[in-house]
């Protein structure tokens, strides 16, 4: 209990430290680069209007809170498409797991956004031919459990831009702290820290976010609920809250709402819905997103447990055959047991 409190303090202080320090918000909207890394992915988070910073527990939570993935317990591969607005797309994938029977996780990841061609003029209004943009992030994440009520988590992203024949390019960071009592979680996150995305001579900050989460979690019937609190440095603060209700461990129904403070009929704003469903370890959620403006978002994500499929462990997921195991020096091993013979008289 006293390191339950000690936790739940730390992070409490971190959340007020968080919100202190985001002392900036929407004036501060297009002074940013590389703004494709404030959207997020993953359809299960999505479905549940993003609410996941003391709820996530796998790699797709990891992209939200570095720590949630201090939470993952098998080698797990992850990939999300999203049909954005004006034809853009987004792809993200990530793989990590646990390092052996260590307290210490893994996982790397890669985002791409392709926001499609656009005409471009000269200041004469003349045609100067198209142009493309994209963006890209590659990432490598690293949490840590600390007992079982704890976890910290930290990451690194190289992040490119490319708009026709000008890119830009930059590091920055991410760090989170999740803690675990009961049916309980809490959670805080900074995304985006720190770092610079440089265009030549230009140099522009990273749309950077700060968090803070709870959850209820429910095993017996299969329920959770999260409720989260953003503040970004160049966008409104938000408020988003998720439902999940899990059948049998083997579909869930998920819904959320996302609201936008102080902007009304912002874009962002919105309700959301999902359906996930999987056996043996694969996964395939599916979210819909549906926006302040009156247009939508559909969203697919799969996610493979490895060691529950068989990629990655033997059979019953054991790895490795004991070494006084030698079927061809004791046959009696294989099959079922016999009885011993009885003796005549």
């Amino acid at each position: 209990m006293r390191t339950f409190k000690l936790c739940a303090g730390a992070a409490l202080a971190m959340a007020l430290v968080a919100i202190g320090t985001a002392h900036a918000g929407i004036e501060n909207a297009g002074t940013t680069a590389a703004n494709f890394l404030s959207l997020g992915s993953g359809a299960r988070t999505f479905s549940m209007g993003g609410a996941t910073l003391g709820l996530g527990d796998d790699l797709g939570g990891g992209a939200w809170n570095a720590a949630a993935l201090g939470w993952v317990s098998q080698s797990e591969a992850v990939l999300s498409h999203a049909g954005l607005q004006n034809k853009s797309r987004q792809e993200w994938g990530a793989y990590g797991g646990r390092i052996r029977h260590t307290q210490t996780r893994w996982a790397v990841t890669g985002l791409y956004q392709g926001d499609g061609s656009f005409e471009g003029r000269d200041a004469s209004g003349i045609s100067t031919g198209n142009f493309s943009v994209s963006s890209t992030a590659l990432g490598a994440t690293v949490a840590q459990q600390v007992g079982n009520l704890v976890t910290l988590g930290f990451g690194s992203k190289y992040v490119n831009e490319k708009l026709g024949s000008v890119s830009g390019a930059g590091f920055t960071f991410d760090a989170g702290l999740m803690v675990r009592r009961g049916p309980f979680g809490f959670g805080v996150a900074a995304q985006n820290l720190l770092g610079q995305m440089k265009y030549g001579p230009t140099i522009y900050a990273f749309p950077t976010n700060y968090g803070a989460g709870v959850a209820f979690t429910h095993p017996a019937t299969g329920l959770r609920v999260a409720l989260d609190a953003n503040f970004p440095n160049a966008y409104h603060r938000d408020v988003r809250a998720g439902v999940e209700w899990m059948y049998k461990g083997m579909a869930a129904f998920r819904t959320g709402y996302r609201k936008e403070l102080g902007s009304p009929g912002d874009p962002l704003t919105g309700a959301s819905f999902g359906l996930g469903a999987g056996r043996n370890g694969m996964w395939m959620d599916y979210g819909y997103l549906l926006s302040g403006n009156g247009g939508g978002q559909h969203r697919l994500g799969l996610r493979f447990n490895l060691g529950q499929t068989g990629l990655n462990s033997g059979p019953f997921g054991q790895t490795d055959r004991p070494k006084d195991f030698d079927a061809a020096k004791d046959a009696s091993l294989i099959g079922p047991p016999v009885p011993p013979a009885k003796k005549k008289h």
